[in-house]
C-alpha cells in the first residue's frame, strides 16, 4: 500500500505536466455516454460560460461543451451532440440561464416547421443566428446605471422643470387652465377655418413642391443677387448724398438769373395754355367758320344781285358802311380771327 500511494502521486504529477484539465478525467457526468458528432457555434460573446457547459434543446439536454477557440473577434464554441439529435441547419443558438443564479448554457432553438436538411459532423451555426447571454450582472448594472443617472437622473430634472414652471398661487393656475379651456373650446368651435388654414398650408407645400426646382434656384441664387442689390442701393443712397453738394452750386449758377427765367416762364406760359387746349378749342373755331362760309359769304355771293335804291346820301353811305364794318369785325372776333 505504501508503495501505490507514490505511484499515484507520480502518474497525477505527469497528467498535470502535460497539461490535463481536471474535466478531462472520466467522471460521470463530465462526459456523453455513446456516439456523438460535433459542431461548431459561433458567439460574440460567451462570458461566464462554464467548462462542460450543457447543451439544451426544447427542454432536453443533448450535448455538452467541449471547447472554446477564439478567432478574430469571434468565440468559436466547439460542442458535442448526441448522434440521435435531429435538428435542422436553420437552428439557432443563445446562452441561457435556467435561473437567476444558474450557471449558463447553451439553448439550441429550430424554427417552427424547419424540416431536413438536419445538423452533422462539421457544420457551422454562424454568428449572425447567435444571441450572447443577458446575464444578471449585466441586467443589475444596467439598473444600477438607471436608477443612480442617466435618464432616471434626466426625467428628475423634467419633472423639477415642469413643477418649477407652473405658479404657485393656485388662482394663477386656476387662470392658467381656464384659459386652457377657452383655447380648446375656440379651436373645437373653428373646425371649419382649422380645415381652411390646413388646406390653404397644404396647397401652399404642393406649389412648392411642384415648383422646387424654382425655389431651388431662388435658394442658390437669392443671397448673391441679393447682395448685389443692396451694393446698388447703397451706391445710390450714396450718389444722392453727392448730388446734395453738387445741387448747392446749380442753385448758386442759377440765382442770378432768375429774374430772366421768371420773364421767360411768364411769356411761355400763355402759348403752353393755349398749345395744351388746342384740342378743344380749334374744332370750335372750324365749326363757325363752316358756319360762316356756309351760312353766309357762299349763300350771299351766290344770290342773283337784288338791289333796289331809292335814294343816295353822302352821310347814309358813310354811315351805313361803318355800321357794316363794325359787324363784319365782330363777326371774325367771334371765330377767333381778330383779337
Amino acid at each position: 500500500m505504501k508503495r501505490l500511494i507514490p505511484a499515484l502521486a507520480a502518474v497525477v504529477l505527469v497528467l498535470t505536466g502535460c497539461g490535463v484539465r481536471a474535466t478531462d478525467v472520466p467522471i460521470p457526468g463530465t462526459y456523453l455516454a455513446g456516439d456523438t458528432f460535433a459542431i461548431r457555434i459561433e458567439f460574440g460573446s460567451v462570458l461566464n460560460l462554464p467548462d462542460r457547459a450543457k447543451i439544451i434543446a426544447e427542454g432536453v439536454e443533448v450535448g455538452m461543451l467541449d471547447r472554446i477557440e477564439l478567432v478574430g473577434d469571434t468565440a468559436v464554441a466547439t460542442v458535442d451532440l448526441k448522434a440521435d439529435v435531429r435538428l435542422p441547419k436553420s437552428t439557432t443558438a443563445e446562452l441561457r440561464q435556467s435561473t437567476i443564479l444558474g450557471d449558463i448554457h447553451i439553448a439550441l432553438q429550430a424554427p417552427a416547421n424547419a424540416g431536413p436538411p438536419f445538423l452533422v459532423n462539421g457544420d457551422v451555426i454562424p454568428r449572425s443566428r447567435t444571441v450572447p447571454a443577458a446575464n444578471v450582472e449585466d441586467i443589475l448594472r444596467a439598473m444600477s446605471n438607471i436608477v443612480t443617472g442617466g435618464r432616471f437622473g434626466e426625467m428628475q430634472e423634467l419633472v423639477a422643470g415642469v413643477n418649477a414652471a407652473f405658479p404657485t398661487d393656485p388662482a394663477d393656475l386656476s387662470r392658467i387652465l381656464a384659459g386652457g379651456r377657452n383655447a380648446l373650446h375656440d379651436l373645437a368651435t373653428h373646425t371649419g377655418e382649422l380645415d381652411r388654414i390646413l388646406a390653404a398650408a397644404a396647397s401652399v407645400t404642393t406649389t412648392l413642391e411642384a415648383n422646387k426646382n424654382n425655389v431651388d434656384r431662388t435658394l442658390t441664387l437669392g443671397p448673391g443677387r441679393a447682395a448685389g442689390l443692396s451694393e446698388v442701393l447703397f451706391g445710390l443712397v450714396q450718389l444722392i448724398i453727392d448730388g446734395g453738394e453738387l445741387a448747392t452750386y446749380v442753385g448758386d449758377l442759377a440765382l442770378p438769373l432768375r429774374g430772366d427765367l421768371h420773364d421767360i416762364i411768364g411769356i411761355l406760359a400763355p402759348a403752353a395754355r393755349t398749345i395744351g387746349s388746342a384740342d378743344t378749342t380749334v374744332p370750335m373755331n372750324v365749326a363757325a367758320m363752316n358756319r360762316l362760309l356756309r351760312d353766309k359769304l357762299i349763300p350771299f355771293f351766290s344770290a342773283p344781285p337784288n338791289i333796289r335804291v331809292q335814294r343816295v346820301t353822302p352821310e347814309a353811305v358813310a354811315a351805313d358802311a361803318a355800321a357794316r364794318s363794325d359787324e363784319m369785325i365782330q363777326v371774325l372776333r367771334s371765330i377767333g380771327m381778330v383779337r
